[in-house]
């Protein structure tokens, strides 16, 4: 039995509190930190924050020295986690513990023993390496204007660098990598992707905490309207709270899943926001929590992908009057970005990708992936070692005009292999989305919870221009599975070579053929189907 008597100091038991919340996914370290009902002094908050994430940065070799050193068994009424921030601070951290508490008394009993040990620790995660970037943070024109702003950082002894090529970017990277100790800067470059104009109506699908909505308001200058939706209760509440205290008041909050909202509850949308939730893999600061989440990690992807996918092709069909719909992240992985972008443009009609690095002057750095091809050139990445931020990605979609197509729909991003007469089967994560289930992704924590879709619901699935196929998939399995056609414009009905529709891909019995009916799906065109009744007549 531990003599509490002699209390640990604050910091360690803050800390080691904080850490078992994260690791039982009840938040993130930044916002239990900050959220403490008894937060140590304000100096030490940062101190605070480094300690719990350096003691999940170092998760295994912890867990090497415990089961090594036999602690935890010896020791059976440790509180596991306040040892693990006390090994962090003593080995990693501070390289001492001061105190004559108990449990700070125990863990410098195993000093020896932990350094004894600190060979056979991973090599890779011994030196741990923290991109460094500058203090970010966006004046709120609404309260304040930049002159203001930068005389009140002068009058706190501040020097202002001042650069003024706003055509180069190399040299503005340069300038914030040289920033001194006691300088800063007021950044000219254009980052306003969306790019909206005043009076305008915007909608921001994913809108908490709010961030991203409030800096669109003072876009604005407060004319116009924004619709902040906002799925769960809690994060909701910090939306609404953010943009009380931002002095925005062209915003409409909305607590609802925004994949039940139409024109009619949103009316005249003309802009779209799309960031939805993602693995914040670009954010520096991140940390994993241990050998479950990486084994977690692909499954992961594949879930926050066909969200993301959903979202964005929401944005994209359900709202006739938006004319430019951005898509962002904080993620690194193309699984969240650029295949994400592709497998939404395969079926889009009414929107085409549009260069992003237009909206910054032609000057960016970082692009997608070159295994995209021309997917890739226009979308965008922010990467923390070159461009001193942490990761993101974005993309922007423009409405097509008349006369114009989208020339990344399914039949023409890989023309080779049509010539050849090899199909393209549809990706997986459009029939799971389609058929099985929405995916309804919680913004904080990256949990997830299932609605299950009814069997019979229709799935459009668009195609040329101006037309779309609806696929309904029946309760009882069938022999045959008719398709029935819904035209968006009635002018253009007799447009019918440029039709793709669905077909069953052939399987070597008519029971395998009617039980995959909804699994096995290609393209083809509408030559391929004469054939087929041909031989099936024959």
């Amino acid at each position: 039995m531990f003599d509490h008597s002699i209390k640990v100091p604050r910091l360690y038991k803050v800390a080691s509190k904080v850490a078992k919340q994260v690791s039982e996914s009840k938040g993130s370290i930044k916002q239990l930190v900050y959220e403490c009902k008894h937060p140590v002094s304000f100096e030490n908050i940062k101190g605070l924050y480094a300690l719990v994430v350096h003691a999940f940065q170092r998760t295994e070799d912890i867990e090497k020295l415990l089961k090594k050193s036999k602690l935890l068994i010896r020791e059976p009424r440790f509180d596991p986690w306040l040892a693990k921030i006390l090994i962090t601070e003593l080995l990693w951290g501070k390289n001492r513990l001061t105190g004559e508490s108990k449990p700070i008394k125990t863990i410098l009993g195993y000093e020896q023993i932990f350094k004894a040990h600190m060979s056979d620790l991973s090599p890779n995660l011994v030196d741990l390496q923290q991109v460094e970037k500058p203090r970010y943070v966006r004046i709120n024109t609404l309260k304040i204007t930049v002159n203001e702003a930068i005389e009140g950082f002068r009058d706190e002894g501040w020097i202002l660098k001042r650069y003024t090529d706003t055509n180069n970017y190399l040299g503005f990277l340069d300038a914030v990598a040289n920033l001194g100790p006691e300088e800063f800067m007021a950044s000219c470059l254009p980052v306003h992707i969306l790019n909206a104009e005043r009076g305008a109506t915007i909608l921001d699908m994913c809108a908490a905490p709010g961030m991203k909505t409030t800096q669109t308001a003072a876009v604005l200058g407060n004319e116009g309207l924004i619709y902040a939706v906002e799925i769960g209760t809690k994060r909701f509440n910090t939306l609404t709270k953010i943009i009380e205290s931002s002095g925005a008041t062209c915003v409409k909050t909305i607590n609802r899943d925004v994949t039940t909202l139409t024109d009619k509850d949103c009316p005249g949308v003309e802009y779209i926001l799309v960031d939805p939730s993602c693995s914040g893999s670009g954010i520096t600061d991140r940390v994993e929590i241990g050998q479950q989440e990486r084994d977690q990690h692909n499954s992961r992807l594949e879930k926050l992908a066909a969200f993301q996918i959903t979202m964005l092709r929401y944005a994209l069909t359900k709202f006739p009057k938006a004319k430019k719909v951005v898509y962002s992240t904080c993620s690194i992985y193309p699984e969240e970005n650029e295949d994400v972008v592709r497998q939404v443009l395969e079926t889009c009609t009414k929107f085409k990708l549009i260069p992003a690095n237009q909206f910054v002057k032609n000057s960016w750095l970082n692009f997608g992936s070159s295994e995209f091809g021309d997917i890739g050139n226009y979308c965008l990445y922010a990467k923390p070692d070159i461009d001193l931020t942490s990761g993101f990605f974005v993309a922007v979609f423009e409405r097509l005009e008349k006369g114009e197509s989208n020339p990344f729909l399914n039949f023409q991003l890989f023309p080779v292999q049509r010539h050849t007469g090899k199909k393209r089967q549809i990706s997986q994560d459009y029939l799971n989305i389609s058929q099985d289930k929405k995916e309804d992704i919680q913004n904080e924590g990256g949990e997830y919870s299932n609605k299950k879709r009814k069997m019979n619901e229709v799935t459009e699935v668009e195609t040329n221009a101006s037309e779309t196929q609806s696929i309904v998939h029946p309760k009882k399995k069938k022999k045959k599975r008719s398709v029935n056609r819904v035209s968006d414009d009635e002018d253009l009905k007799e447009t019918k070579n440029a039709i793709k529709i669905l077909v069953k891909k052939e399987n070597t019995s008519k029971k395998e053929k009617t039980e995959d009916s909804n699994e096995n799906v290609e393209f083809a065109d509408e030559s391929t189907v004469q054939k087929k009744k041909k031989k099936k007549h024959h």
